[in-house]
């Protein structure tokens, strides 16, 4: 059964603006799915009818481009010239919302001759949040912290062992209804075709299946954190002493072209005075399920880990406030000065509007994390950046409630856009 999808009022949006979208995203988010629910014809490449499709754009182009629009072309990328095809029809095509282009991968967008700036925008898909799949109550919506509406005192109904569940599960669209232990399986066999087949179908390069599971290692174990490169490296001197940064750098762009891993920028306000800001980003996987199957984590794992439960926690909540924020034109980022004072989350919205946001597991972390999210917003030039929509704890306790120095405590299993 089909579960909606918030970027469906984008997506719309897009196609009402645009001569053409490119939807993108990691393997099996749901891309295909959520496209054909808006497209009135289709074209799906793949491996074996590709040079089928590549004869009739050469011999009969306005039969491949034919209409009703929107049209879908799956996997564009299997053959790269047709992102040149597609500007090119467009320009000289009245209307909007012509072609949904799909792909897993960000490698030919270098290869296409024209950007498509202005014809041809990019949305990327990420897997499914808690709310989106059912599990989040939905009732504390970030709308409504930057609308500085009162956060009802309510109980969630997410446990816990939830939260570890689906820190494995992931967001998957086909592992929704999965138990725990089939969406391992399905993981590990994703993490397999990875390392040892798409990696190498994004250039003419081949990369070599050890260090490339080496580094997602390294990564995994650095999760949450603004862990360097010469970290990672020395991880792989186990491996391999050899590796330079220049080829981890090689590596880690591949992963980020598959849609695999999204680093967290630092965000650069306008301070009150003179203070040193870290631009090193924070680590994430695109989904949490990720690092945890390169681990080889399971829930019961988690909940005798905590440490290691606190920093897939932190993913699991970037994963679904990435999500929510896209929706209300925002993005989010993370704080760390010099000083030391490090913020896990701040949201800015396009119109100038912001919020921050410490991610804590539980409620004996929620006075130090207060204290820090008050330190942070003394320290923003508010005559150029304004105040601070909202400052809030998202937890994985109970209640969300409003704490009586104005700090909002909100269980990730009760949040939606």
């Amino acid at each position: 059964m089909y579960k909606h999808r918030l970027l469906e009022k984008t997506l719309t949006e897009y196609l009402n603006t645009f001569k053409a979208v490119a939807l993108v995203g990691p393997k099996f988010c749901g891309k295909t799915t959520l496209s054909e629910r808006f497209s009135k014809s289709s074209i799906y490449l793949n491996p074996l009818n590709k040079k089928d499709y590549m004869t009739m754009l050469q011999l009969n182009k306005s039969e491949f481009l034919s209409s009703p629009y929107p049209k879908l072309i799956d996997e564009w990328q299997l053959i790269p010239e047709i992102w040149d095809v597609i500007r090119h029809e467009v320009d000289h095509k009245e209307g909007r919302g012509l072609f949904i282009l799909t792909g897993s991968s960000a490698a030919n967008l270098e290869e296409t001759a024209h950007s498509g700036a202005g014809r041809i925008s990019r949305l990327t898909l990420r897997p499914m949040s808690l709310y989106e799949s059912g599990a989040s109550s939905g009732e504390v919506s970030l709308q409504s912290l930057f609308s500085n509406s009162a956060v009802p005192y309510k109980k969630s109904s997410v446990s816990i062992e939830d939260y570890a569940t689906w820190i494995i599960k992931g967001g998957w669209p086909e592992s929704i209804d999965d138990t725990e232990q089939q969406s391992i399986r399905r993981m590990q066999s994703y993490m397999d075709a990875l390392v040892k087949e798409d990696i190498n179908k994004v250039s003419s390069k081949k990369y070599n299946e050890n260090r490339t599971r080496k580094i997602l290692e390294s990564l995994a174990r650095y999760t949450a954190s603004e862990t360097t490169n010469q970290k990672i490296i020395d991880d792989l001197n186990s491996l391999d002493s050899s590796t330079s940064e220049n080829t981890l750098v090689d590596y880690l762009d591949v992963l980020n072209k598959l849609y695999i891993i999204e680093d967290l920028n630092t965000w650069n306000p306008n301070l009150r005075s003179k203070t040193v800001i870290r631009s090193t980003p924070g680590r994430f996987f695109i989904d949490p399920s990720i690092g945890s199957t390169v681990l080889k984590l399971t829930s019961s794992k988690l909940l005798k880990d905590f440490e290691t439960f606190g920093l897939f926690f932190e993913a699991l909540v970037i994963r679904d406030l990435r999500i929510y924020a896209e929706v209300l034109g925002g993005e989010v980022y993370r704080y760390k000065d010099k000083t030391g004072l490090e913020i896990d989350a701040v949201i800015q919205l396009h119109d100038g509007r912001w919020g921050a946001i410490q991610v804590k597991m539980g409620s004996h972390l929620f006075d130090d994390a207060a204290d820090k999210l008050k330190k942070f917003a003394e320290k923003i030039d508010t005559k150029k950046m304004g105040n601070p929509s909202f400052l809030s704890i998202i937890s994985a306790t109970e209640y969300a409630y409003q704490r009586e120095d104005g700090v909002y405590v909100v269980p990730i299993g009760m949040l939606k856009h």
